[in-house]
């Protein structure tokens, strides 16, 4: 029994040291993974503790099986408990899942207030007139939210909740007040639940589906071929096909959860979909908000419907090609960038109407109804330069050897580079 245990026990000590050697994989987890490089020695991060913190998060990745186990614990929750741990993640009745945000945008749970909604829009409007005198028209798109669309399958806990005042009511009500170009595309496909042919949602996904993109796409181009009297290229359906495979983000919650086994899903369409260009207007659309748009980019809203225009993901990665991108604060003018198009048109899905449209507003309001600040600007150029760091590898080295003997973390050496540099920037700007 003593061989026994001893022979065991050399296993157990040795498993790691084989599954390095033979370099394992046991299946990247999907969805947000903070993947830790590995940390610099600095006497003051030592001494704070930081450096110790990091290391440990740099060596819980190399782990052998740790995807396994967690996705084992995550199946265990799933399947017997009936919920989920991973953050923001909301399992509801028959096998739907929700986000958080969306099933707290529904109930009221995130309300921000009639003032402070009306303040938001208030100088969106005043950003509004100041676009107009330019030629640039500015559109306000809100897509539906799955909390909003499929209430009835939500958990017991929530669908004993009542309902209270929502962000997006009283920012519909204010866009109304104030004159805002606004297309309600979560009133709209609401009303369409009961006699729509296809699905326009995934049980196991947040996003609205193809056929969902498809209506909005269809229907945003007839508004602007109506608002400016032209002809934009137009998507048709080739044909359509009923699936239970999913495609694209129709089960990016369920990618999440990081589960062994599959959730049954709900069939859902495919789309094939060809677009006519012949003899079409063209139409300069820059389009800022959420990731809802990435499902209008994948029917061809950047390559053809809206030829040579940009998408900004919320004010800060530029993206020309859906999944490539540069930042917004790389440009040198950022208003020149917003000035080169014909129509603004910001998006957002009703779960994120309680923090981020108040934050495009108040940038939009500096940018176009304010004098310039310094500390906006030195915040603004730092970022510039940060990126500028992270993007030239000679700098980057540089800066690395800069942390080492300025006994800093290699965040703050970059942090610290950037900030001098945008100071140097601004020095006779002010």
């Amino acid at each position: 029994m003593k061989r026994f245990l001893a022979i065991l026990i050399l296993i157990l000590l040795s498993l790691p040291f084989i599954f390095n050697v033979f370099s394992y994989k046991n299946g990247e987890l999907s969805g947000f993974v903070d993947k830790r490089e590995k940390p610099i020695f600095s006497f003051k991060g030592f001494d704070e503790l930081k450096y110790q913190n990091d290391l440990e998060k740099y060596a819980q990745q190399k782990v052998p099986f740790s995807n396994i186990f967690t996705r084992l614990s995550n199946e265990i929750k799933y399947r017997v408990f009936r919920y989920s741990d991973v953050q923001y993640v909301e399992v509801g009745k028959g096998n739907y899942l929700y986000m958080d945000s969306y099933v707290r945008s529904y109930l009221g749970l995130d309300y921000q207030g009639e003032d402070k909604i009306n303040a938001a829009v208030e100088k969106l409007a005043q950003v509004r007139d100041s676009l107009k005198t330019k030629g640039i028209d500015l559109i306000f798109m809100i897509a539906p939210g799955k909390g909003t669309y499929y209430p009835e399958f939500l958990a017991d806990r929530f669908a004993k909740q009542k309902p209270t005042t929502t962000n997006y009511e009283t920012y519909s009500k204010a866009f109304y007040k104030h004159n805002i170009h606004y297309l309600d595309f979560n009133a709209w496909m609401l009303s369409l639940k009961d006699t729509v042919e296809y699905r326009l949602f995934s049980n196991t996904s947040v996003h609205w589906g193809q056929y969902a993109c498809y209506l909005a796409l269809d229907s945003l181009t007839h508004y602007l071929n109506s608002m400016y009297d032209i002809t934009l290229p137009t998507i048709k359906i080739k044909n359509i096909d009923i699936s239970n495979k999913m495609y694209g983000s129709d089960d990016d919650v369920e990618k999440l959860m990081n589960i062994l086994s599959n959730i049954p899903d709900q069939p859902m369409p495919r789309l094939q979909v060809e677009v006519n260009t012949k003899n079409k207007d063209k139409l300069k659309v820059l389009t800022m908000g959420d990731s809802y748009f990435f499902g209008l980019a994948d029917l061809g809203f950047m390559n053809y419907v809206f030829r040579d225009s940009e998408f900004w993901y919320y004010f800060k990665e530029v993206r020309r090609e859906a999944y490539e991108y540069m930042f917004v604060w790389e440009y040198d003018d950022v208003k020149k960038e917003i000035e080169k198009n014909q129509v603004l048109l910001i998006l957002f899905t009703e779960g994120n109407l309680h923090t981020t449209p108040e934050e495009f507003c108040d940038q939009l309001y500096y940018l176009y109804c304010m004098d310039k600040n310094y500390e906006k600007e030195l915040e603004w150029h730092t970022k510039k330069f940060k990126s500028q760091i992270e993007k030239n590898y000679d700098w980057k080295e540089e800066v690395k050897k800069k942390a080492v003997k300025q006994n800093k973390t290699l965040e703050q050496a970059i942090n610290d580079d950037a900030e001098y540099m945008a100071k140097e920037y601004l020095k006779d700007k002010f």
